[in-house]
């Protein structure tokens, strides 16, 4: 595995969490200490409530989404960024007509193992040594009066 990849060669992968509705594609790549997504979630997605070990930088590259942090709600648009604490309970809904793209760094690695697609940028003759938490893990939990409650503050009903 090399240093470099370029996005043509990458696989693209899907959600790894479970979903209301929608998809998503992603590409990952991973280092020893962090790993870093590319995430496009197409118009209509809507991630069940999960957490996971790592700290989640989002930097968003088109489009916008909502992201829902326990009983919070933000409207994360075209060059916002939003940081997402370790083991918070959180989803994600794209409300809007068109897809959103973000770009997400998790440290430590999000469980490489757990997706399709993921690529280890190392050196020839290194031995990697990747600090990997565990998979995100679903919560069965009725959010709906959250997202009530924080969308209707922006004048949104549902």
């Amino acid at each position: 595995m090399p240093l470099f990849v370029s996005e043509k060669d990458l696989i693209p992968g899907s959600a790894a969490v479970e979903l209301h509705s929608g998809n998503m594609k992603t590409l990952f790549v991973y280092g020893n200490e962090a790993n870093m997504m590319v995430a496009t979630r197409y118009a209509g997605y809507h991630s069940k409530p999960h957490r996971h070990v790592p700290e989640q930088l989002n930097y968003v590259v088109e489009g916008e989404l909502w992201i829902f942090i326990e009983e919070e709600g933000y409207l994360v648009k075209k060059n916002d960024f939003l940081r997402i604490p370790g083991n918070l309970l959180h989803w994600a809904w794209n409300r809007g007509s068109g897809p959103c793209t973000m770009v997400q760094v998790h440290a430590p690695v999000l469980a490489p193992e757990s997706r399709v697609g993921t690529f280890g940028l190392f050196d020839e003759g290194e031995t990697p040594n990747v600090r990997k938490s565990p998979p995100s893990e679903s919560v069965d939990a009725d959010v709906s009066a959250v997202e009530r409650r924080v969308l209707a503050k922006h004048g949104i009903t549902i």
